[in-house]
């Protein structure tokens, strides 16, 4: 499988963005919807935009409208309105459910128990797809920190794909500080700013 190294664009200019599209980025992560409205027009058109921030569900028309993968879905509530907007452009809009895994109070995100209560519900919803699973670690200097987090989404992925039957191809993990042990981990997406843009 081909993993992909998503640029996250926040607070970046349409053309240091096209500057890395030229080194061969082929998909930048937006995170908030003003911002990439007034980018999008600047921007190759051919160009992916994923949506990695949290997204509040007044937003969520313009982001259905314009993202291939929504990352950041981390409610039931939440995901019955993109299905909704979905419908209304007649498309079927790619997700991924955030798992909040380390039970951070000031992160977003399914706790883990409450993923498996709802997933079933989510997978019913006929105009979205479920691709996978996404999660933060909590920040630490030591990136080997962060492999027991990563370790356990992917077993989430694996438990909910076995009891649901449903192919889930993606894991967006890791960020600049520990995308080389999300990797090990089994992570199909890296979503790198400082990384890319202050090389």
């Amino acid at each position: 499988m081909n993993m992909i190294t998503l640029a996250a664009t926040k607070g970046r200019t349409p053309e240091q963005i096209k500057k890395v599209v030229e080194d061969g980025i082929k998909v930048i992560g937006e995170s908030q919807v003003q911002e990439m409205k007034k980018k999008l027009a600047f921007l190759p058109k051919d160009l992916r935009v994923d949506f990695i921030g949290h997204l509040q569900t007044n937003k969520v028309k313009d982001v259905v409208k314009h993202c291939f993968l929504i990352h950041s879905v981390d409610s039931l509530y939440l995901a019955q309105e993109i299905d909704k907007q979905a419908k209304k452009i007649k498309k079927v809009q790619n997700i991924l459910l955030e798992v909040n895994i380390a039970n951070e109070p000031t992160k977003f995100g399914f706790i883990k128990q409450e993923l498996i209560n709802n997933f079933g519900k989510i997978n019913k919803l006929p105009n979205i797809k479920i691709q996978g699973l996404m999660t933060m670690a909590p920040y630490s200097v030591n990136k080997e920190n962060s492999r027991p987090f990563f370790r356990e989404l992917k077993e989430l992925k694996d438990l909910l794909s076995k009891k649901y039957q449903i192919n889930l191809p993606e894991l967006s993990m890791g960020m600049s500080n520990d995308y080389q042990v999300a990797v090990e981990e089994g992570a199909t997406i890296i979503r790198l700013g400082r990384v890319i843009f202050e090389k």
